[in-house]
């Protein structure tokens, strides 16, 4: 069986192609752990992508003029936005349904228009308005309403920058028209559809067109412009502060606001205090990062380098040996027997198979415990069996959830043997899902990139009377001579 899960495999073209258009070469089975960082669009030299940050900007700036004119009354229709899960980008490991923007962000972002962001659009300080802004502190509204609202109203850019892609790299066969709303009318305050020629997914239920990003508007974890970097350089950005009396001020009551011996939650409630406070301290942060931003491309091309390295490449090095046998996709008797057959492949693969290679970059292990769990997700493809990632059933979530029917199923718990919580957590996690979800049973999978690392967990088996047990995989992650090289 053919295993064709990255977007260049799927079509048959070579990934330069995609290279040459500027776009991702995307997984066609898992969401990759990126977005789009408006704060790229306005740092960069190309002029559609500025238009594009104007566009952003502007529609948050009607919603704002909406929520300010009619307050709770206004229509939160207006104000949700569905994820666009056609460009495989988001935090869902397993398939491409993500949540979006509903109620709840509607509901927060009205009543953010009408205090604490009451002046958005009407900076004076940075250069321009930011949609990041809305993240800093205090609204409810976290980074995804970034991802969500910058695709929803970068939709009608995307799908032509995909259907150019389409009508010159792929064959008739592979493009289908899609009718696609994607057009606001700001009259009729309505979504309009448009049709376009886009690459088809047939996989997908009944099918679906995927859409193409380009690789320069992307980035991974933070948006440049981000709570975090706020709160932890918060000292730093308040002594910056051009204006001195501002800055004493700020400084005064921020150290007022600290106990003795601050910990990290009395420096982040000092902080969110301060702001408050002071609110225009947001706007100084904002022009900081303006007068930085050609920071922002470079630490975006180290950040989407590292993920071509360690996710794509190695999904794609993975698939080529996969599913080699005809019977691996045959219903096995039980979700437990399933997932171990499974965890086994995978250790078979990287200990005897050159597998171990895509854990590595350079000669230095990459993987995190989010690689490995994407790379398992793919001995899922075409299974009947129900995975679902990071289910939550009231205790946390657990990494991987295998069930066929309501009786039936196994949690799979994937840990780095170099964790120093591991033995805590191979005690207790999983049994404390267990018990919330009424699994009947566990696979603990841990990946070993050095020999002291399997004695290690050796040694905690061995503590823990584990030692040899059918459900704890050991997987040899170590580099390995090559047979050719054996005397």
């Amino acid at each position: 069986m053919s295993v064709k899960l990255i977007f260049s495999e799927y079509f048959e073209i070579e990934e330069k192609e995609l290279d040459d258009h500027g776009a991702l070469n995307i997984c066609l089975t898992s969401d990759l752990p990126l977005f789009i960082d408006p704060f790229l669009l306005f740092a960069s030299d190309k002029p559609e992508y500025k238009e594009q940050h104007d566009k952003i900007v502007s529609h948050l700036i009607l919603l704002k003029e909406i929520a300010v004119k009619e307050g709770g009354g206004a229509n939160t229709n207006l104000f949700k936005f569905p994820e666009i899960k056609q460009n495989w980008l988001g935090l869902c490991k397993y398939g491409n349904n993500g949540k979006g923007l509903g109620a709840k962000f509607a509901k927060d972002i009205i009543a953010a228009f009408n205090g604490f962001y009451s002046n958005f659009g009407e900076e004076t300080i940075s250069s321009a308005t930011h949609i990041e802004k809305l993240t800093l502190v205090g609204a409810g509204i976290g980074k995804d309403f970034i991802s969500d609202f910058a695709t929803n109203l970068m939709l009608e850019y995307l799908l032509e920058y995909t259907q150019s892609f389409a009508r010159k790299s792929l064959q008739p066969h592979q493009r289908k028209i899609f009718s696609v709303r994607c057009s606001y009318d700001e009259k009729l305050m309505i979504w309009k559809p448009k049709e376009y020629e886009l690459p088809y997914f047939h996989l997908e239920e009944d099918g679906d067109f995927i859409l193409l990003t380009p690789l320069d508007i992307l980035t991974k974890d933070e948006a440049f412009i981000c709570h975090s970097e706020l709160s932890g350089n918060f000292r730093r950005i308040a002594n910056s502060i051009g204006n001195a009396a501002l800055r004493e001020s700020v400084n005064s009551y921020f150290y007022k606001a600290l106990p003795i011996s601050p910990k990290k939650k009395d420096i982040e409630y000092a902080v969110s205090k301060t702001i408050n406070e002071f609110p225009e301290i947001l706007d100084y942060y904002i022009k900081q990062k303006e007068d930085k931003k050609d920071q922002a491309t470079k630490l975006s091309n180290e950040k989407i380098e590292k993920i071509r390295g360690e996710l794509i490449n190695t999904l794609s090095l993975f698939c080529e040996n996969l599913l080699e046998s005809s019977d691996f996709f045959e219903v096995k008797p039980n979700s437990y027997k399933e997932a171990l057959q499974r965890a086994n492949f995978l250790k078979d693969n990287i200990e005897n198979n050159d597998g171990y290679r895509i854990f590595y970059q350079k000669g230095k292990p990459i993987a995190s415990e989010d690689t490995i769990q994407r790379v398992f997700r793919l001995t899922w493809y075409a299974s009947p069996y129900d995975v679902n990632s990071e289910v939550n059933n009231g205790r946390g979530p657990a990494d991987y959830k295998v069930s066929f029917g309501s009786g039936d199923s196994t949690i799979i718990e994937f840990k780095l043997a170099r964790s120093s919580s591991l033995k805590n957590n191979l005690k207790n996690q999983t049994e404390i899902y267990k018990k919330a979800s009424k699994s009947i049973s566990d696979i603990k999978v841990i990946l070993c990139y050095t020999k002291s690392e399997i004695a290690k967990v050796d040694r905690i088996l061995k503590a823990m009377g584990q030692q040899g047990a059918e459900n704890i995989v050991i997987i040899d992650a170590s580099p390995k001579v090559s047979a050719s090289k054996v005397v």
